[in-house]
């Protein structure tokens, strides 16, 4: 921006920046993630700003539905040459990277987890969460070790979030009379039912991470209303939306700036980086 504009001030270039790489996280995260997470299609396409649309942030979407990630983290983190291997010193525990910038802080560290990253499966979305989160978040047990399972439960009841069929019916879903109509994994049935006893007792986050997926997606049927709903109304409900303050070259070349792509432009990694990182590659072992 300053070379092309060599008059600019430096506030100047600084809000230009800011308007630009806030649009390249609003354009990734509904062209690349949203589509993975909800299926094709699961919002319509933008028709421009609707002043009616609350873009606020739901409480069942920050304390419940948003939650889901933590079902998707691996107990290890791959660390990879540029070649797939992985490097000499293996992968990294992920009880042990927390609050650890001195790990990527070496030349090349960064790209050798940015490319385990795009290569590495996420764990599938369910109820079942790895011990790095569950026993081990920020301190081994007894010495000041977090269970993350159980904080969001009990954030949802310090925060009110009613149970997961009051959910369900408060979003226009119809509850769920049995485990079995939630899941059609019988462990998982007999899990919830040892848990909680009686369908009307499940909370809300655990409810909404066994149901089952809905085709195309990622998610069950509670997470997917909740979701399309927010990201829905944080879209049109901005007045400074992407598509609709910026020109159509710059939407262009906004659009054309995938994950991959820049994480190619500020890293030393190359052609080794699929095109889209949201996805393991096919011929992936990890």
């Amino acid at each position: 921006l300053r070379a092309l504009n060599p008059s600019w001030s430096g506030e100047r270039i600084y809000q230009q920046a800011r308007i630009l790489i806030a649009a390249e996280v609003q354009a990734i995260t509904y062209r690349e993630f949203l589509p993975l997470l909800l299926g094709e299609g699961a919002l319509p396409a933008y028709s421009g700003y609707r002043e009616e649309a609350d873009p606020s942030i739901s409480n069942i979407f920050t304390t419940v539905a948003f939650r889901l990630g933590h079902s998707l983290l691996n107990p290890q983190l791959l660390r990879l040459a540029p070649d797939g291997s992985s490097i000499p010193a293996g992968p990294l525990d992920l009880q042990d990277a927390f609050f650890r910038p001195d790990l990527v802080s070496q030349p090349g560290a960064l790209e050798e987890l940015l490319r385990g990253l795009a290569a590495q499966r996420a764990r599938a979305l369910d109820p079942f969460v790895t011990d790095a989160v569950r026993n081990f978040l920020f301190g081994a047990p007894g010495a000041g070790g977090f269970d993350l399972a159980a904080l969001n439960i009990q954030r949802g009841r310090d925060h009110g979030i009613p149970s997961y069929n009051a959910c369900r019916m408060k979003l226009g879903l119809a509850p769920k009379t049995s485990f079995a109509t939630i899941s059609s994994d019988p462990e998982l049935q007999y899990r919830l039912e040892e848990a909680y006893g009686t369908v009307e007792g499940i909370d809300a986050w655990v409810g909404g991470l066994a149901e089952d997926r809905l085709p195309g997606a990622l998610v069950g049927e509670l997470f997917y209303v909740v979701l399309r709903k927010q990201f829905r109304n944080v879209r049109d409900g901005d007045p400074f939306w992407y598509q609709r303050v910026l020109d159509a070259g710059t939407q262009g070349l906004i659009e054309h700036l995938t994950l991959s792509r820049i994480i190619q432009l500020n890293t030393g990694i190359g052609n080794e980086l699929a095109e889209d990182v949201f996805r393991a590659p096919a011929s992936a072992p990890y």
